[in-house]
């Protein structure tokens, strides 16, 4: 079936914004050109500036196509967590593995350019505000009615993102694994859900 002008039309516009996601993660914020994204899209210039003609338009859409894009895969996995009493953790792994995903890298980009950038920012906030909301919404969800779980909930997200930054920096994968290990550890026992003595984890043998 032939599609329609106005279907042609938003593949192509999904294409460039899905390249201009692919070069913020790949080149970063600087080198995510005009001239870059042209070459990544495979798209004329004029068909460029007909969606968006200034980079601005081009990366405020870029934000709301990242944080769309984030939203709908964090939300479908957390609406599958079982119910097996185990949802605390798979929650931590859940968001560890999208924010440690090149989606977030992209998001990371936008953010460290909108701290310069007044334009940027003001298109940013919104958006960010309304993904960390319902995000903040599932985890609550998730892990029950307990005056306690949305201070872990966003604790998890502050923990994660930091974690993130500085794996950037280090590389040090195994590092972060076992600092993710003692989050779950410390967020069960915040929750009343581990015995605080249980916090630090024993050598073997011991």
């Amino acid at each position: 079936m032939r599609r329609t002008q106005a279907q042609r039309s938003e593949a192509t516009r999904e294409r460039i914004l899905d390249a201009t996601c692919q070069s913020l993660v790949e080149r970063g914020y600087a080198e995510t050109t005009t001239a870059e994204v042209l070459a990544r899209a495979d798209v004329p210039r004029g068909t460029l500036l007909h969606h968006f003609p200034t980079k601005v338009d081009l990366l405020v859409a870029s934000v709301q196509h990242v944080a769309r894009r984030r939203l709908d895969a964090l939300v479908a996995e957390l609406d599958a967590v079982p119910g097996d009493g185990a949802e605390l953790d798979a929650f931590i792994d859940i968001v560890w593995r999208h924010f440690s995903a090149p989606l977030f890298w992209a998001a990371l980009e936008l953010w460290n350019a909108a701290r310069t950038d007044t334009e940027l920012r003001a298109a940013l906030m919104p958006v960010e505000k309304e993904v960390f909301g319902v995000l903040h919404d599932r985890g609550v969800a998730l892990l029950g009615e307990d005056p306690r779980v949305p201070t872990v909930v966003q604790m998890t997200f502050e923990v994660m993102t930091g974690l993130v930054m500085t794996g950037i920096v280090s590389g040090e994968l195994g590092r972060r694994e076992l600092l993710i290990r003692r989050w779950k550890r410390a967020a069960a026992v915040l929750l009343g859900r581990r015995a605080p003595d249980t916090l630090v984890e024993r050598a073997k043998g011991h």
